[in-house]
């Protein structure tokens, strides 16, 4: 993985196609699959993912599309007595990280209809989401969803093709999030990981 991640089992291989993220009816994806290569590529992501993202005690915690909830159980056992919910659109996911990861209160997974993130305004200091295992999505609508969701100043996290990134930009700024930087990338460019910041109240635009 580029930029400084560490081992290459973290390195997602293979290419992911996409258009630009105004066209998000062929938004790149990267269909729900069983088989093993399909596993191995969304735990290297996750792995990237975990190095690259801020998460620390006391945090609350959001990830969209999580997946198996993996990710999101690793991220609670890292940031101690932090917060953590995991949403997917498969019912199958979440019935799964459900049945072998939750804690009450403290790790918790919920579906989403893919459009509308149902969580609290502000509820959140750092919300992930994994724009590619959507098959469908409207970017500005998840944007707008996630920076809802966080208070301000909150981080905001994307994992998504590299084929899009210059339009997910052009998306992030449009909605108000300040800071844009791709923090890491694939070998071979197919997959990148951006983060940008919730303006604080002080540095909104009225």
């Amino acid at each position: 993985m580029s930029r400084g991640t560490r081992g290459g089992g973290a390195t997602p291989r293979g290419r992911v196609g996409g258009t630009s993220i105004a066209q998000w009816h062929t938004m790149s994806s990267i269909p729900h699959a069983a088989d093993p290569a399909h596993t191995d590529a969304r735990r290297g992501w996750d792995l990237l993912v975990l190095e690259h993202m801020k998460c620390q005690a006391w945090d609350r915690i959001l990830f969209v599309e999580c997946g198996d909830g993996w990710i999101a159980e690793e991220c609670w056992r890292r940031a101690v007595r932090a917060y953590v919910r995991g949403l997917d659109a498969s019912a199958r996911h979440v019935e799964a990280a459900r049945r072998l990861r939750q804690v009450p209160g403290k790790l918790e997974f919920d579906t989403w209809d893919g459009h509308s993130l149902p969580v609290p305004d502000g509820g959140f200091d750092r919300v992930m989401a994994a724009c590619m295992t959507l098959e469908r999505w409207d970017p500005r609508a998840l944007v707008q969803g996630v920076l809802r969701a966080l208070r301000p100043d909150g981080d905001a996290y994307l994992l998504h093709a590299g084929s899009d990134a210059a339009e997910l930009r052009r998306t992030l700024e449009l909605a108000g999030l300040v800071e844009l930087r791709e923090l890491a990338h694939s070998d071979d460019g197919s997959v990148a990981f951006t983060h940008a910041r919730a303006a604080k109240l002080a540095e909104r635009i009225p």
